[in-house]
């Protein structure tokens, strides 16, 4: 990964505009945006199919699709793509804010966010707010070892560099030591994300406030690429705490942004695309453990995988649904699925959730956001167990995040209380 110098200082301007699964119109593109998109932004590991999909028609023009991932694509020689969510209302921020499990309570007021805007302007908001919370109880130290030619002995010195670089008679003396500095791992990975939400967000007074946190943290940290291994490995401890929450948002900023190299005379090229599904996940997870853990004994787990499922008498099959609920014997009271999509469900939605039940022998529940009660349904599988298909709330105007926390739980406290006690 390249200098981080080459992002965009005050945002940026669109030049096509898509919403989740949406198509462009046909464009000329260049074999070096193509070569961009399928190679770097759609490819890795970490992801689920193309984020980007790419087709050409008859006449030679490129059509661009997008999928659940929603951001920003500036393309190398090529156009800026913006991918709006569609399911998340006015409520984008507050969507975040709950799914990310993050503390923070000065955005609703103090953070420059308006209705409408885009999710990396939400995502821009929240990070602000917490950068804000943070640097308001100061930065954190730490101690990093030192060898430097000093003109004063300090720490310990180093003989072998001593008799290797001073002479006889030296003027100065080899030391080790050991420095407290702002300098560390964890405050070098939030200046990293900083640095590249300001080229992504498209609100100016968002990017002003980061900017100001920007300037504030390179006088005293060092900005230089960081790497989602080295955010891995942070360790917070009781006096570091401070910097959960915004940890958390850095490496969802860092695991999912791209910069690209600065070519002779190509324009910079970046990416920060997040996948819908997984903050939906996030969000449904986080509802279904609140509700769950106020039954004494019940837990759930999350993406738990098993092997309990034959095909053919032959061949297991790997499950891992999104959530599953224990009670306070351990066992399995009832699986969920969580989809981001607002088209009506797939086969391969109801297949995928089937088998988890039938493994099982347990009710399922396949969890939408809004779609104005399109998906919202009850069934049964092998006519004896429930799978409901329920819509929560995302789109539902709130006026605040606590308004928004109470309507999400809300209808999740219903589902769960509906569907436990129908199966027993």
């Amino acid at each position: 990964m390249s200098s981080i110098s080459m992002v965009a200082e005050d945002g940026f301007d669109a030049d096509i505009e898509l919403g989740e699964y949406e198509s462009s119109d046909p464009i000329e593109l260049s074999d070096t945006a193509a070569r961009m998109l399928t190679q770097e932004v759609n490819g890795g590991d970490d992801r689920d199919g193309d984020r980007i999909k790419l087709r050409y028609n008859r006449d030679g023009d490129a059509i661009l699709t997008a999928t659940q991932y929603v951001g920003v694509v500036s393309l190398r020689d090529g156009p800026t793509i913006q991918i709006r969510p569609k399911a998340a209302g006015t409520n984008l921020l507050y969507l975040l804010q709950y799914a990310q499990d993050t503390t923070a309570t000065t955005f609703d007021s103090q953070t420059p966010f308006r209705r409408g805007q885009t999710f990396l302007d939400a995502f821009g908001a929240l990070f602000e707010a917490e950068l804000r919370r943070v640097l308001s109880r100061g930065l954190q130290t730490n101690y990093r070892r030192v060898s430097s030619s000093e003109k004063r002995l300090r720490g310990q010195i180093d003989l072998q560099r001593q008799l290797q670089r001073q002479p006889p008679t030296p003027t100065k003396f080899e030391c080790t030591y050991d420095e407290l500095t702002h300098d560390t791992d964890v405050n070098r990975a939030i200046l990293y994300a900083t640095s590249i939400l300001l080229g992504v967000v498209s609100d100016r007074s968002i990017a002003q406030a980061l900017r100001q946190h920007q300037q504030s943290l390179r006088r005293r940290v060092t900005l230089t690429p960081v790497t989602v291994e080295t955010v891995n490995a942070i360790q917070l401890n009781r006096l570091s705490e401070q910097y959960e929450d915004i940890l958390r948002l850095s490496r969802l900023v860092i695991g999912n942004s791209f910069i690209g190299e600065l070519e002779a005379g190509s324009s910079a090229s970046f990416a920060m695309l997040v996948n819908m599904n997984t903050v939906f996940e996030n969000a449904v997870e986080r509802a279904v453990r609140t509700i769950i853990s106020e039954r004494a004994g019940w837990r759930i787990e999350p993406q738990e995988k098993t092997q309990s499922l034959l095909t053919g008498g032959k061949h297991q099959v790997t499950l891992k649904p999104d959530v599953t609920v224990y009670d306070d014997a351990d066992r399995v009271r009832l699986i969920a699925d969580a989809k981001w999509k607002t088209d009506p469900p797939s086969n391969a939605d109801f297949y995928q959730l089937t088998s988890y039940m039938l493994a099982r022998d347990v009710p399922g529940l396949l969890i939408y956001p809004d779609c104005n009660g399109r998906n919202a349904t009850t069934t049964e599988v092998a006519g004896q167990y429930p799978l409901s298909l329920i819509e929560l709330p995302t789109a539902t105007s709130c006026s605040s995040p606590e308004e928004f926390v109470r309507l999400f739980e809300g209808e999740v406290r219903d589902m769960l209380q509906t569907v436990l006690s129908e199966s027993m």
